[in-house]
């Protein structure tokens, strides 16, 4: 694969925004298709009768919508608003490897995705709801998945809380350097030992390549570079 390219996937793959915007669009649709699923009346009357699924009217579920989707963009800013304050105190005694690990972290990107796929499907449930004045419609199955997604986006802040105060640990940083650097040695060098050869002189005829532009090694294209060795 092209250093190019590895390297754009390996970017990619360690953005923090990723994974919350594949949660938000989940939600979307989400609530997308269970609006629909309350329209076409595939859900029983004694199923929207029973406890199990929100049963009240367009009042209380605009209430109970706008009630969701205000907390859980609300406690979203404030808790990674105050997390992002306490790393870079952290960072300032461990280095700056600890914002590194948070960003790529997949809990941290699960919990904001979490909070904001919430968001988003509360407010997409929301602009459906209609009051008796309006021509009554409440989409009874939506509203519990609402129901469901705010209990959850609670326990999801309680793993995140207990995950971040393991994550600032200095013992738990360490391991995670360990980690990158022996996941990097085995990328390089594989699970075989190289034969030891006899290097030749390369002195002979050699040429200095000057970059004009700055900047440093990012990422090496091992198996070109030892193409090119062997040809030459």
């Amino acid at each position: 694969m092209n250093a190019r390219v590895r390297q754009f996937l390996v970017s990619v793959g360690e953005t923090f925004w990723l994974l919350p915007a594949l949660l938000v669009v989940a939600g979307i649709l989400l609530a997308v298709g269970l609006v629909e699923l309350d329209r076409s009346g595939l859900v029983p009357q004694w199923l929207i009768d029973s406890p199990f699924l929100y049963n009240g009217g367009g009042t209380g579920a605009r209430t109970l919508l706008g009630a969701v989707a205000s907390s859980t963009i609300g406690v979203a800013g404030t808790v990674f608003s105050i997390t992002i304050a306490s790393l870079s105190l952290a960072a300032g005694q461990m280095g700056p490897r600890l914002l590194r690990n948070f960003v790529k972290d997949r809990g941290n990107q699960f919990t904001l995705g979490a909070f904001l796929g919430t968001f988003s499907y509360a407010l997409m449930v929301l602009r459906s709801v209609r009051t008796q004045g309006e021509g009554p419609f409440v989409p009874h199955a939506a509203l519990t998945a609402g129901i469901l997604l705010a209990f959850l986006c609670v326990g999801v802040l309680v793993f995140f809380v207990g995950h971040m105060a393991g994550r600032i640990n200095v013992d738990t940083v360490i391991e995670l350097v360990s980690e990158d650097v022996a996941r990097a040695i085995r990328r390089l060098t594989g699970t075989h030992a190289p034969k030891p050869v006899t290097a030749p002189t390369f002195t002979d005829g050699v040429a200095a390549v000057a970059d004009p532009r700055r900047g440093y090694l990012q990422e090496l294209d091992a198996d070109q570079l030892a193409d090119w060795a062997a040809a030459h």
